[in-house]
């Protein structure tokens, strides 16, 4: 092992090193060297050099972090940020011997308040979606029967791209009216079938062509890939100039519940969440919900 550094630049310069030792990435590695020369800067300004990592206790630790939080030019985020790295780096001080203790121990990071930047489909821009499939069936009958069940399984059902690829013929139970979701992680859920999903899935099974234990099929296989359905969806976003993707169809699913007065739990369930916390975003008011509110109330 090389020489404990002694003075706060020969650190920073062993810290980098440690970093680049570790497969930290270069961004990291970057953003780390940036916050810390930050905190040097204040430290030139508070001592004579050499700074010593001798003198340095978690007072000063302390006082840099204060003086960060005051400051109202300072993003939270980038206050966070530099923080993180100065944590960082006294958690390395420690390891390699160059302190006793750990300087950054009493540092707390500033909480802030979690927005909800989801994007997910107004009814209208289903609305347009389905236009355009509609418009493809026109075109080629089989195709568009295909692209309109992978979206009502994701709109209507709220299934994941993956989830839609390994729909099986015997998940899917007409007569009860509901289909069986082999989910993230092995789970296992029950999900009623919507009537419009329903009607969808009959009419594809009587125009397919390919023998599958799968729903779905293309002409070229026997089992539909996620990338060949992620495609799909790219297709229809540049043709309507709306972001389009699985995991926006199933938000939009979500949302809607949740507008129309599921309870969080139920949502949970149906969309096979793990953990109730991922639901709760569908019941916060998105950055686009907050502005239409104040565009309503302003004077």
């Amino acid at each position: 092992m090389n020489a404990v550094p002694a003075t706060v630049s020969q650190s920073l310069e062993s810290f980098k090193t440690h970093l680049l030792e570790n497969d930290k990435s270069l961004n990291t590695i970057k953003s780390y060297t940036q916050d810390l020369n930050h905190f040097s800067k204040w430290l030139h300004q508070r001592y004579e050099q050499p700074h010593l990592i001798s003198i340095l206790t978690s007072t000063d630790l302390k006082d840099y972090e204060r003086q960060l939080k005051s400051d109202n030019s300072i993003a939270p985020t980038t206050v966070n940020r530099r923080l993180v790295a100065l944590m960082k780096w006294s958690e390395f001080l420690l390891t390699v011997g160059s302190t006793s203790v750990n300087l950054s121990n009493n540092i707390k990071i500033k909480r802030i308040q979690k927005q909800n930047n989801i994007r997910w489909l107004t009814r209208k821009e289903v609305g347009k979606l389905l236009h355009a499939i509609e418009l493809t069936k026109q075109q080629n009958c089989k195709k568009g029967m295909l692209h309109q069940t992978i979206v009502y399984l994701a709109v209507n059902l709220g299934l994941r791209v993956q989830e839609i690829c390994n729909v099986r013929i015997i998940d899917v139970d007409i007569q009860k009216e509901i289909i069986r979701i082999n989910g993230k992680g092995d789970k296992h859920r029950i999900t009623p079938l919507t009537e419009n999903t329903k009607d969808a899935i009959v009419n594809w099974l009587k125009v397919r062509e390919q023998e599958s234990e799968y729903l779905l099929v293309s002409s070229k296989s026997n089992h539909l890939t996620t990338r060949a359905v992620q495609h799909i969806f790219k297709k229809y976003s540049n043709l309507l100039g709306i972001e389009i993707t699985p995991h926006s169809l199933q938000h939009t699913y979500c949302k809607q519940l949740a507008e129309h007065g599921v309870d969080i739990q139920s949502i949970a369930d149906l969309a096979g969440h793990s953990s109730i916390e991922t639901t709760r975003v569908y019941v916060t008011p998105s950055i686009q919900e907050l502005q239409n509110a104040l565009k309503r109330t302003e004077f």
